[in-house]
């Protein structure tokens, strides 16, 4: 029997200041609207936590038990002021402070029963509770100058909402031939979750208990070569600040609420892999389909005066099937390589969502990376990644990627010398078009 304690703790804080252009520019591509937000900010972040775990083993062949409590509390303090000059049309001036502060403190047990079978496979079972209580408050003060500024009642709120996820699981795998082997798995979820706008006085719930089911097959080609299929639904709930009604202030054009209905979203996915080891090196090819109901999409709506609202909803359905090719290892003495690259085709239903259109398209994604030991003491590493266009119920989020670059020089044995370049060309953004 192994008992084990953790204490840990981190604890940082920083400041940054933005210089932004904002514009609005009609079809003609005529500038209808600009201000500049000149501002600074200041943030602290503190988590801290503890976990308490107990092991027993009935055997060396692989029975045990083990039974595990954690908790975490986390904390988010941020503070920015900002001036606001508008250019077109003109007019006065204004200064923004933004006061936010946000916790949670998490609570989870698991509890894990692992038992050999004498037929060579092996029978899981577990128990899974996760208890999560975030608080927000969000203050925001606007005026004519710094020491004018008085709160804006309707775009400060204080927030706070409790999730509790109870879950039984059963996996058994054993094999079925000399060369094929089989899991089968089910996960049953019980979900409550209460949300309260403490300053609008808007309260929501959602309970519901949901079962997912998985299965594996293992076929062994060769001595390098494997098959594997699989089935698996999983589910995806939404964060619990996207489902505070809250109207909270981005800029003087944009406006995000979090949406009480949002319902969490559920994807059936089928993948067949092939795989192959070869020495040092690795390749595997996927197939894919995953389909997904009430998939998240944001969706924006114009209030007037050129400022936009935008908020979480769920799709009818979003569906992506593809291929996705991996490969990795040597390409001389000192140089690896690994890169994977993802070709596959996205269609949404956006049926019930003002302004949304069914969408189709082929997209693509992919990433790479080089790993140079040029000296016994100098190390380059280059990785860069393209994440391709995605589909919105409205429109779609733009594809883009970086290059980033690392190197080490080792000056002693125990000094170092370490150099780090991001985004290298520029290229890294994130555009949405709406329609």
């Amino acid at each position: 029997t192994q008992l084990t304690g953790e204490l840990r703790g981190v604890a940082f804080d920083g400041s940054g200041s933005a210089d932004s252009l904002f514009e609005t520019r009609n079809s003609a591509g005529t500038v209808t609207r600009a201000y500049r937000y000149d501002g600074a900010s200041e943030f602290n972040f503190e988590n801290w936590g503890a976990t308490a775990r107990v092991l027993h083993k009935f055997d060396d062949a692989g029975h045990e038990w083990s039974n595990e409590l954690r908790f975490d509390h986390n904390g988010n303090e941020s503070n920015g002021l900002a001036l606001n000059t508008f250019i077109t049309p003109a007019a006065a001036a204004f200064y923004e402070r933004n006061e936010a502060s946000v916790t949670q403190a998490t609570m989870g047990f698991t509890s894990a029963y692992v038992r050999p079978l004498s037929n060579g496979g092996k029978l899981r079972l577990g128990y899974e509770l996760n208890d999560q209580r975030p608080e927000q408050e969000v203050t925001l003060l606007r005026g004519p100058s710094e020491g004018a500024l008085a709160v804006v009642p309707g775009l400060s709120n204080r927030f706070e909402a409790h999730q509790t996820v109870h879950a039984l699981y059963a996996t058994l795998e054993r094999p079925l031939t000399a060369k094929l082997s089989g899991q089968a798995g089910l996960r049953l979820e019980q979900a409550d979750i209460e949300i309260e706008d403490l300053t609008g006085g808007a309260s929501a719930s959602q309970d519901y208990f949901k079962a997912y089911p998985t299965a594996h097959l293992q076929y062994v080609l060769s001595e390098t070569q494997t098959l594997r299929a699989s089935y698996s639904r999983r589910i995806q709930r939404p964060q619990l600040v996207q489902l505070n009604p809250f109207v909270s202030y981005q800029d003087p054009l944009n406006l995000n609420s979090g949406n009480p209905d949002l319902e969490p979203q559920e994807t059936d996915s089928f993948e067949a892999m092939w795989q192959m080891r070869k020495g040092q090196s690795f390749y595997q090819a996927t197939a894919y389909l995953r389909d997904t109901d009430k998939a998240f999409t944001p969706v924006a709506t114009d209030i007037g005066g050129g400022v936009f609202l935008t908020r979480p909803e769920n799709l009818g359905s979003s569906r992506a099937y593809g291929l996705e090719t991996t490969a990795a290892g040597p390409l001389s003495p000192t140089l690896r390589y690994s890169a994977s690259v993802n070709v596959y085709r996205q269609e949404i239903d956006a049926s019930g969502i003002p302004g949304g259109a069914d969408r189709e398209a082929t997209l693509a994604s992919g990433r790479l990376s080089l790993n140079w030991q040029a000296t016994p003491k100098d190390f380059i590493q280059l990785t860069g990644f393209w994440q391709g266009e995605s589909l919105l119920a409205q429109g779609t989020r733009e594809a883009g990627g970086m290059v980033n670059l690392g190197y080490r020089r080792k000056l002693t044995d125990s000094l170092s010398f370490n150099f780090t370049g991001r985004d290298l060309f520029n290229t890294f953004n994130s555009t949405t078009l709406y329609d």
